[in-house]
Order: structure tokens, then C-alpha cells, then sequence
């Protein structure tokens, strides 16, 4: 596997622990909400599941499921393309000066 290959597969990993970080960033927050008249939710930017409240609800929405995983998708995908990115930069950069060769064969720093 290529070098550029593993940096994005890198960064497109660290991507899908923030985007389902993110997503169970609600759910932490409001776990076990509905003892009392609050709502245990889960979803991130979209609230795909909810339960509680005064009347005891549990509502579930696959549609935002879906489109909640297509967000985390596409985060992964430019996390991954941004440190393939970055990765090139830094490696262009900093090498110090070339190795210049001379007439007789040998390089100049010997």
C-alpha cells in the first residue's frame, strides 16, 4: 500500500471517531433524561432517535439515520484527503539544501 494510500486511510479514521463521537455527543449528554419529563436523544446534526418526555415517547427516524451517516461519510472522506494533503506539504518542506553533484563524480557535501 502506498504511502499517500495509508495517510488518508489515517486521516479518514480519526475523521470517523470524531463524526460518531459527535453523534453519541447527545446521547452522553441526556443518558437516562426520560426518568424525569426530558428526552434521551441520539443524533448529530440531526436527531434521528428520541425517548421520553411527560407521555413516554420513543420515536426513531431512519431517514435522518441515514443522512447522519452520509455526513460522517463525507467528514471522513475530507479528513482523509486533508491529511493526504498536509502530509504531502510537510514532506516538501524542511529537506534542507539539494546535494548538488560535482564534475569528478563525487557529491559536494563530501
Amino acid at each position: 500500500m502506498k504511502q499517500s494510500a495509508k495517510t488518508f486511510a489515517l486521516g479518514a479514521s480519526v475523521g470517523a471517531v470524531v463524526a460518531i463521537g459527535l453523534n453519541l455527543l447527545p446521547y452522553w449528554r441526556s443518558y437516562q433524561a426520560y426518568h424525569g419529563d426530558g428526552f434521551e436523544v441520539l443524533g448529530f446534526p440531526f436527531v434521528f432517535r428520541r425517548m421520553g418526555g411527560i407521555a413516554g415517547i420513543y420515536e426513531f427516524r431512519p431517514e435522518l439515520l441515514v443522512a447522519d451517516a452520509a455526513i460522517a461519510l463525507s467528514f471522513a472522506a475530507l479528513a482523509g484527503w486533508v491529511a493526504m494533503k498536509l502530509s504531502k506539504i510537510a514532506s516538501r518542506s524542511g529537506r534542507g539544501f539539494p546535494v548538488v553533484p560535482r564534475s569528478d563524480g563525487r557529491t559536494a557535501a563530501e
